[in-house]
């Protein structure tokens, strides 16, 4: 049987030759992060969002998802669940991807692009406590209402509470030719959360949205059927203004 030759690039390198060869510092390489967007229903039955304050630069004091960056060997989904244990506490729910962030000017100390992930988890199930870059942890409610449209975009605002701050984040719906994707209305930096989290938030809050309303609510509710209408009518006032992606 003919043994087929090794392939070879332009130079005459095999893959091995040209791995040895191969310089990494060539090019200027991003930093990579995961943020990560957790849902839950607080003893009231509201859907809330856990968000951290942020204990130190860039954008210090000011709420934002908890995240932070990947390690060379980690796996985005091993860095995701890494960072929320180290940043609140909380472990054992499942991570979802929805979105990739990489906009030029998101993070103020180098080139930044972060995988986003979401979670659903049940009732009772979390107690956020603030570790590592956050300084404090807590739950806050959700509640959107569409507050400017035109043609080609619709403004929403989202209103946060934990009982002793609110927050008002705010995103864009722009639609073109192929459907619609989401969009910061301020510029990076100047929104309520810290970065661009005010985007990202709200692109989870879609993502969240699309799923079958009765299987986040199994979820939220552990699948007890006393709670699983309150379950979905808490999605509905939470997340009833955002249409379905399209």
């Amino acid at each position: 049987m003919e043994t087929k030759a090794e392939p070879r690039n332009e130079k005459g390198q095999t893959l091995a030759e040209f791995l040895a060869a191969y310089d990494e510092n060539k090019y200027r390489r991003p930093s990579v992060t995961v943020d990560m967007v957790v849902f839950t229903l607080n003893e009231r039955g509201e859907l809330c969002v856990m968000l951290i304050r942020r204990r130190n630069h860039p954008f210090i004091g000011r709420w934002a998802l908890p995240g932070g960056f990947v390690e060379m060997d980690e796996e985005l989904s091993a860095a995701a669940a890494r960072e929320l244990q180290e940043e609140t506490g909380v472990t054992g729910i499942p991570l979802r991807g929805f979105g990739t962030f990489g906009a030029v000017d998101r993070d103020p100390r180098t080139r930044v692009i972060t995988s986003a992930f979401y979670a659903v988890a049940p009732m009772g199930s979390i107690a956020p406590q603030a570790g590592d870059d956050a300084a404090d942890a807590k739950l806050f409610t959700i509640n959107t209402e569409l507050e400017a449209y035109s043609a080609s975009a619709e403004r929403y605002r989202i209103t946060l509470t934990n009982g002793e701050e609110t927050l008002h984040p705010r995103a864009l719906i722009r639609y073109d030719e192929l459907g619609s994707t989401e969009a910061m209305a301020v510029p990076i930096g100047q929104g309520e959360l810290g970065g661009d989290h005010d985007l990202i938030l709200f692109s989870a809050m879609r993502a969240l949205n699309d799923l079958p309303r009765e299987r986040a609510a199994l979820v939220l509710s552990k699948a007890n059927p006393d709670m699983l209408v309150d379950a979905v009518r808490a999605l509905d006032v939470a997340l009833g203004a955002i249409p379905e992606s399209k």
